[in-house]
């Protein structure tokens, strides 16, 4: 490919937007190492690109900032975690962390069908964990953000008619208003279930 004929192609567009596959991305490379006038023209379309980026941008609202740092302080907390003061469960938990905490909790041998030790409950938190190995009938929650974290065990989590096949290290975060059933789908599921107030 001569000269022209790469600046004609919109390869340097698609190359700093990300979206060339190996080979065209080779191309690219291979211009840019041969004519200084593709290296100034990719550098000059990073420039734009993130420019217009940066006049674009929308500011996040003070909630999504709040949200934002609790969440993170959440990740923080895991790393030191202990039972008298349990971080927030979120997609970014590791359950293998989770799963060690709450071992002694445990029930050992003649567990009850559907066994609940609470874990926090205060400020509009509260959190359980859970050992089942029966299904959970269907709820739908108006009042409460619900979401779980599979710590062992597999199940099928259905919102509305949706579903989804979960085992341990899944995050479930339920929306408001929406039935939702789960089906265990091995002999037992043990899980952080946590409810957060809608106003806090």
């Amino acid at each position: 490919m001569d000269l022209n004929e790469f600046l004609d192609s919109g390869l340097s567009e698609l190359h700093v937007i990300g979206i060339l596959s190996q080979d065209e991305t080779s191309i690219v490379h291979k211009m840019q190492a041969s004519h200084p006038e593709v290296k100034r023209e990719i550098d000059a379309l990073e420039m734009f690109y993130e420019q217009d980026a940066l006049r674009n941008a929308i500011s996040p609202t003070l909630r999504m900032d709040k949200k934002m740092e609790l969440m993170f302080s959440s990740l923080e907390a895991e790393q030191e975690m202990k039972l008298s003061q349990t971080p927030l469960i979120s997609r970014f938990s590791n359950a293998n962390t989770w799963l060690e905490l709450v071992s002694s909790l445990l029930p050992k041998d003649n567990a009850p069908e559907r066994f609940q030790k609470l874990l926090r409950h205060e400020n509009g938190v509260m959190q359980v964990l859970v050992v089942s190995s029966t299904d959970i009938e269907e709820e739908v929650h108006t009042d409460v953000y619900e979401s779980f974290l599979i710590l062992e065990g597999t199940l099928v989590c259905t919102i509305g008619e949706a579903f989804m096949n979960m085992g341990a290290g899944d995050y479930m975060q339920i929306p408001l208003h929406q039935p939702h059933t789960v089906t265990i789908t091995s002999n037992s599921v043990t899980a952080i279930l946590q409810h957060i107030d809608c106003i806090r």
